[in-house]
């Protein structure tokens, strides 16, 4: 834009000799579908919960209510009630908040003051550095991780991205404001769970998201924001790919399967030889899932077996270009195994 049209906005040059330090943070907001607070609940809101480095979170009814749990601020300024409803979203909210590691130098630029605080305009064009980062590496590992431990399997939850708030504080405690929005509407039905239910399941979000990667968690990411039945089998079905890889690969047979086999004395060496080849060759999907069902993902049974090789047969049959059905695609079957390898990921 020209400076003109810039002036017009409101916005003023200041003097490269007027410097201000700021640290930025980003707020983002994530309806829950398919859980809500249960009605006797004496409160809506849970603790917060640290997940990484300078990212809390917290689920809470109430917007205002959440962001000043993590920020000391109020997200909207406008009535709330009326914000929720001209978005078409509603309660339950996800609030993750993120801040910078660093802080960044604002030499003169564009500014104007707007109640309190500082609006600038593309005064950080290179800026917000580890905001991107956190939201390429870490949010996709934090959003799965949340889903998981809220979801069950015969009810999954679905966090729908609502709104974002980029924010500035200056040294002086002034803020400076970027604000993005999105909505979505879809028909669900929630389950009621108990502030400590839901405090339980952030808790052990925050233990998943610690053994995550971002390879592999970003596949799950993938399906949950994936219209598209085909992308979305094909997502979930890599995600179960990759993490079988990658849990195969930590196993020791020494340690971890030889125990499990019941070896006659009669024939110790041999035998045990046996099935340690049988366990080094293991080298294709459908070996190693076996062998992770076995000796790690305890809360998988024969029918998770059967499921997964539905979805291996679907997924070579696309490989190999047959045509299958949208509707004959196992969506849902994808999602809910790779929910339970989640839990004992």
């Amino acid at each position: 834009m020209s400076n003109n049209a810039i002036e017009a906005m409101g916005f003023s040059e200041y003097p490269e000799s007027d410097v201000l330090e700021v640290r930025f943070g980003i707020v983002r907001v994530f309806s829950v579908q398919g859980v809500n607070f249960h009605p006797s609940s004496s409160k809506t809101i849970s603790d917060v919960v640290k997940f990484g480095e300078n990212c809390t979170v917290v689920i809470s009814n109430s917007l205002n209510e959440g962001c000043r749990l993590l920020t000391g601020e109020n997200f909207v300024d406008e009535d709330e009630e009326n914000w929720v409803e001209n978005r078409k979203t509603r309660p339950p909210f996800v609030l993750v908040y993120f801040k910078e590691f660093c802080t960044r130098t604002l030499k003169g630029g564009w500014r104007k003051e707007h109640e309190g605080s500082i609006m600038t305009y593309d005064a950080f064009p290179t800026g917000k550095e580890d905001i991107r980062k956190w939201e390429k590496e870490s949010l996709p590992n934090i959003i799965t991780s949340l889903v998981a431990h809220l979801s069950t399997l015969e009810r999954p939850v679905n966090l729908v991205p609502v709104d974002s708030a980029i924010s500035g504080t200056t040294s002086g405690g002034i803020s400076l404001f970027d604000v993005k929005m999105t909505a979505n509407a879809n028909m669900f039905v929630s389950s009621g769970k108990t502030p400590e239910d839901i405090n339980m399941s952030l808790q052990s979000s925050t233990e998943v998201f610690e053994q995550l990667e971002y390879k592999a968690s970003r596949h799950f990411y993938s399906a949950l924001n994936e219209k598209d039945r085909f992308k979305q089998f094909l997502s979930y079905f890599l995600f179960i790919e990759r993490t079988t890889h990658k849990c195969f690969k930590r196993l020791d047979y020494n340690i971890d399967a030889r125990p499990t086999f019941n070896v006659p004395s009669r024939l110790t060496e041999s035998g045990s030889l046996f099935f340690e080849q049988r366990f080094s060759d293991a080298k294709n999907l459908a070996q190693r899932f076996n062998w992770c069902a076995q000796l790690v993902w305890n809360t998988l049974n024969d029918s998770d077996i059967n499921d997964f090789n539905e979805l291996k047969k679907t997924r070579d049959l696309l490989s190999h270009g047959e045509d299958v059905p949208e509707s004959d695609l196992p969506v849902e079957k994808a999602r809910k195994l790779a929910s339970k390898i989640l839990g004992t990921v």
